[in-house]
């Protein structure tokens, strides 16, 4: 049994590093002004180049398959072109979603994506989605 708490503790720590480097690392990006609900702007005034990068990752990953922003891509999942407009879904929130959707939705059909994209490219992936107002 130690054994299984030292795993479980050892986790745990590893996820709150990750997200205080995700914190860090979303108030120190640049925090360039751009104008409105522009693709590029956020809430927070986020850098536009890893809102870009994150748009990329959202092509690349085939997001595009299930989702549709602006009009463009799939129907089997919801439309993301506003996702970040609502409530809670910070940057952090969706990167936790995207790693795994079950923990927030249980009944989601969405795959897991941990281990599947680099925490690099989700912390990206995260500031594009929550770009979207």
């Amino acid at each position: 049994m130690p054994l299984a708490r030292n795993n479980t503790t050892a986790a745990a720590t590893l996820v709150a590093a990750n997200l205080a480097l995700l914190a860090f690392l979303l108030a120190t990006a640049g925090c360039t002004k751009s104008g409105g609900n522009a693709p590029g702007a956020s809430a927070r005034g986020g850098d536009t180049t890893l809102v870009a990068a994150g748009q990329t990752v959202f092509t690349n990953n085939g997001c595009a398959k299930c989702h549709a922003v602006g009009g463009q891509g799939g129907r089997m999942g919801p439309d993301l072109s506003r996702v970040g407009a609502e409530a809670g879904h910070t940057s952090e929130w969706l990167v936790a979603h995207i790693k795994n959707p079950k923990a927030h939705k249980p009944a989601s059909r969405m795959p897991a994506f941990e281990g599947k994209i680099s925490d690099k490219d989700l912390l990206a992936l995260g500031a594009y989605l929550a770009s979207l107002k």
